[in-house]
């Protein structure tokens, strides 16, 4: 009777691909992707441009959490695919400022160590970057300090190995890339402008291990011809192959980009997180040194000069659900638990009032007792005589 281990038998061949599948890595786990910026700042046409290159339509304007994913071949095992879960948070400020601080859907746990963050920021609106990128970093800052180290000098050590700055710009441990679409109306700004918006972003992004590009004539329909159109493709290209890197491998290797950075602020901008350096950027007030906390205030202090907020951002806006999504039976249920729970709100308002009430007025009651108790013992202390003398006692007899 033959073995199960004789050369060339089905128990053989089993035993061999086991064993072959089992030297095989596990992988790197599902990645999650977050695209995030301000209302109208380009997010939906960025993705659809991302995942579908050559698709004509313009995508419709998102509304709250939407959700979408994407496959490719494993880097490890060709048999598989990796799986990427992609969201992207559009809706009312209000709505995805919710999201963003939440710890269930953003940047739990369990999604640190394979998530991509894509920031998109309105070139053509600079009052909004300079507030979309503050309040996005400020909870990075803060979920960074409950990353494990480790994350922070993967991203050290893979991307900041070789450049100067590396002890002293912060690392939140995740993959970073600020998207700054419409550079096709950008790019007819006063060149003061475009310098200041450029250098001031690439200080924001070098300081935080962020990836920096600028991106345009992201529809397929794009009046730019020429070089303008190879220039826009160029960098719609360098985004997608950084972005299938950082999704797909990761940080646990740099990304090779055929663009090199660009760093003139006459054109579009491309930067990759840890090409830059502090001294080549510079700073507003001349000092060119690596207090990171001195240099982004006073980056900030002339961003807000150049670029002073609108009054209509003081005015928060209010999320709607669309016309088109509306359903009335289930906005008549809506309605109607929106009016029960009002009117419960009521009752306990109410009820909290009357009991207030009902105390003060116990107190009230148990305080006049009190008073009017201790009025009657003063009284009976000082009680007036009748006027008659009193009987004095005879004195003892003498023995």
């Amino acid at each position: 009777m033959a073995s199960i281990r004789t050369p060339g038998s089905i128990w053989a061949k089993l035993i061999e691909q086991s064993a072959a599948n089992a030297k095989k890595p596990d992988g790197r786990g599902d990645a999650f992707v977050y695209f995030v910026g301000s209302r109208a700042s380009g997010k939906s046409t960025l993705l659809n441009r991302f995942l579908y290159p050559y698709r004509t339509e313009v995508p419709k304007p998102s509304e709250g959490l939407e959700y979408t994913y994407a496959r490719k071949p494993s880097n490890y095992d060709h048999e598989k695919k990796d799986l990427a879960h992609i969201w992207e948070v559009g809706g009312s400020s209000e709505f995805a400022e919710e999201i963003v601080h939440g710890e269930q859907i953003f940047l739990n746990a369990k999604q640190v160590t394979t998530s991509v963050v894509v920031i998109v920021v309105d070139l053509s609106d600079p009052c909004s970057v300079k507030k979309k990128l503050g309040t996005t970093y400020d909870r990075f800052e803060k979920k960074g300090l409950q990353l494990p180290q480790q994350l922070r000098q993967r991203a050290t050590s893979k991307l900041y190995s070789q450049n100067e700055d590396k002890d002293v710009v912060y690392q939140s441990g995740v993959a970073i890339v600020i998207a700054a679409t419409k550079y096709d109306t950008f790019k007819d700004f006063e060149p003061e402008v475009k310098k200041v918006m450029s250098r001031a972003l690439r200080f924001l992004a070098h300081t935080h291990g962020a990836f920096l590009t600028y991106l345009s004539g992201l529809h397929s329909g794009s009046d730019a011809t020429g070089q303008q159109a190879a220039d826009d493709k160029a960098l719609m290209d360098n985004f997608t192959r950084l972005m299938n890197h950082l999704i797909f491998t990761g940080l646990e290797k740099k990304p090779l980009l055929k663009m090199s950075p660009q760093t003139d602020h006459q054109g579009g901008i491309m930067m990759p997180a840890g090409a830059d350096k502090l001294r080549d950027i510079g700073r507003p007030r001349g000092v060119a040194d690596q207090n990171i906390a001195q240099g982004l205030q006073e980056w900030k202090e002339l961003y807000g000069k150049m670029f002073p907020p609108k009054d209509k951002e003081k005015t928060k806006t209010k999320f709607q659900v669309d016309e088109r999504y509306k359903e009335e039976e289930i906005d008549a249920v809506r309605d109607r638990k929106m009016a029960e729970l009002e009117q419960y709100r009521k009752e306990q308002e109410a009820a909290k009032e009357a009991a207030k009430k009902r105390a003060v007025m116990a107190k009230a009651q148990e305080l006049a007792k009190k008073q009017a108790a201790h009025g009657d013992r003063a009284s009976a202390k000082k009680k007036p005589s009748s006027g008659k003398p009193k009987p004095v006692a005879p004195p003892a007899a003498a023995e």
